[in-house]
């Protein structure tokens, strides 16, 4: 094990076979990466990380950075999270579409605009700002501390829950999927606005991504477990958190999709990689 990597796992409270765990993934982006490379004269590559609430995508995504950093790349990473509007701009969608859309999460609570000329300006190769967004505060970072990019890297690494995933068929809007829905969307006005946004503006966004890894986690029912684990590192760290009656509230919002997301992006990813109740990766 490098030096770089044992710090890396301390840092993060990892166990010594996530390195074994994320080679194959290393080995499959170092093959694609090089062919695309060999196709389009050194382009710029953004590399999609899609996976559900507490899969660890973030800690992949960095951990990725970290490896391809160390091969002589320079790499830039960010999160669909950074891009999350305000709760003063969420208020005004509940106002103007449906009440849910004050609590951030689904498409439609994203600068979605903002991250389509961010990734473009890194394809141009010109100098990008990354946003930051304090999910303590429920507030973007004030812009004094986004990161500023002079010198646009060879990789972008664009990580989110939804990254890279379609519009749901009509027809699978017809009945709520959880409480959340059934009692407060009783018309699926909610649930069809978000999925027009996501046909539209995110599909653009996604359309920049070269390549897109899905990180399965088989079953919703491990979101929340996980997402119990996140929340208790963020207290730790912040002070601040949810309650886990907050959280079961919370990840509702995010189930319809991330269902959505089982059922097709195993299918519709250029990598996909199943994960057991450890957290441990299977290429598939």
């Amino acid at each position: 094990m490098k030096k770089w990597q044992y710090a890396f796992l301390k840092k993060q409270g990892l166990p010594a076979h996530y390195i074994q765990d994320a080679e194959p993934i290393l080995s499959w982006f170092n093959a694609t990466y090089t062919h695309a490379q060999v196709q389009s004269n050194r382009l710029p590559f953004c590399l999609g990380i899609n996976g559900a609430q507490g899969s660890g995508k973030s800690t992949l995504a960095h951990y990725l950075a970290r490896s391809l950093e160390a091969q002589g790349l320079s790499i830039a990473v960010v999160s669909l999270d950074d891009f999350y509007l305000s709760p003063e701009e969420r208020s005004i969608l509940a106002k103007q579409h449906h009440p849910l859309l004050a609590t951030r999460g689904v498409p439609g609570t994203h600068a979605i605009k903002l991250a389509i000329e961010t990734v473009r300006l890194f394809k141009a190769q010109k100098a990008f700002t990354l946003p930051r967004f304090d999910k303590s505060q429920d507030r973007p970072f004030l812009p004094k501390y986004w990161q500023t990019i002079e010198v646009p890297p060879d990789i972008l690494i664009f990580e989110g829950w939804c990254v890279g995933l379609k519009s749901e068929p009509l027809e699978r809007l017809c009945h709520p999927c959880n409480t959340l829905e059934a009692q407060q969307d009783t018309q699926g006005r909610y649930r069809r606005y978000v999925n027009q946004c996501l046909a539209a503006d995110y599909q653009t966004l996604f359309s920049l991504i070269d390549k897109l890894v899905y990180l399965n986690v088989q079953t919703f029912e491990r979101v929340y477990q996980w997402r119990q684990q996140q929340e208790q590192q963020l207290k730790c760290k912040s002070g601040k958190g949810m309650t886990e009656q907050e959280v079961s509230q919370f990840i509702q919002y995010f189930e319809r999709l991330t269902r959505w997301g089982m059922a097709s992006l195993p299918e519709q990813s250029d990598l996909s990689v199943t994960m057991d109740s450890t957290h441990r990766f299977n290429l598939t």
